[in-house]
């Protein structure tokens, strides 16, 4: 009988521990799952703020490219106004130029007309004024030249001021002026003479003119080259041509056996 109870607590017993020992395996396996989902849960997280963060980045390029892209059009911007601003100056200042120089001019025209009327006087400058030319044994140079179709006074404008001739006018025809040229003319060797006949003084058009009657030129205080031909030595002074009142382009030419000479004005 004894035996028999002592059975029954035994299987009661050990009914008790496999009962408590499913339940500890349950709440192991409770456990682990909890573990696993917290796991699963946190890498979700971390994926989640990896993917916000590269959302952000992108988002922070994107904005910096596009504000880098706003900068360049802005500098582009300016470069095209500064740009602008400055042809409108050159512009500007092209016209003002031009403006003075047509004033100059006018004021220019103002004084030749006061002097002279129609038939003004017109000062030549030329930087090979004072140049030798040498052709067919002469050496000739022109020193001065005055375009002047009233030649009232025009000794003192040159810097002759001798008082017996200060009251002496010459004017020239109708639609007509004065050339006056200074010459120095020095045979050097040649073998031919000067002829003041074959002197010829044409313009743009091809009118040829030549030198007038200029025993005038001494009536204005100056010195006048000799009116015959020239032979030999060292020969200086003025001579006098009358041309058309607007011819320009003006040559001084003479026909040498050996050799032409010829020289702009």
């Amino acid at each position: 009988m004894k035996k028999k109870v002592l059975l029954q607590l035994m299987g009661v017993v050990l009914a008790a521990g496999l009962m408590t020992g499913c339940g500890g395996s349950n709440d192991t396996k409770e456990d682990k799952s909890t573990k696993t989902e917290s796991t699963a849960e946190a890498d979700s997280e971390d994926t989640a703020d990896e993917a916000e963060a590269t959302d952000r980045a992108e988002a922070d390029e994107e904005s910096s490219d596009s504000a880098a892209e706003e900068q360049a059009d802005s500098e582009e911007d300016d470069a095209a106004a500064d740009e602008a601003d400055s042809e409108e100056d050159d512009a500007a200042a092209d016209e003002a130029d031009s403006e003075e120089d047509e004033a100059a001019d006018a004021e220019e025209a103002d004084d030749e007309e006061d002097a002279g009327g129609d038939k003004a006087h017109v000062a030549r400058t030329n930087s090979n004024y004072g140049d030798v030319v040498s052709a067919a044994g002469w050496n000739i140079t022109v020193e001065d030249v005055e375009i002047n179709a009233s030649l009232e006074n025009v000794s003192v404008d040159l810097g002759y001021t001798g008082v017996e001739t200060s009251d002496y006018k010459k004017e020239a025809d109708a639609g007509k002026t004065f050339c006056l040229i200074k010459l120095k003319i020095e045979k050097n060797g040649s073998k031919e003479s000067l002829d003041w006949a074959k002197l010829k003084l044409t313009d743009s058009e091809g009118n040829e003119y030549t030198r007038t009657d200029d025993e005038f030129i001494t009536e204005l205080g100056m010195i006048r080259m000799a009116g015959t031909t020239l032979n030999f030595g060292s020969n200086e002074g003025w001579i006098a041509f009358e041309i058309n009142e607007n011819a320009d382009g003006l040559e001084l030419s003479y026909p040498f056996e050996a050799e032409a000479y010829n020289y702009a004005l």
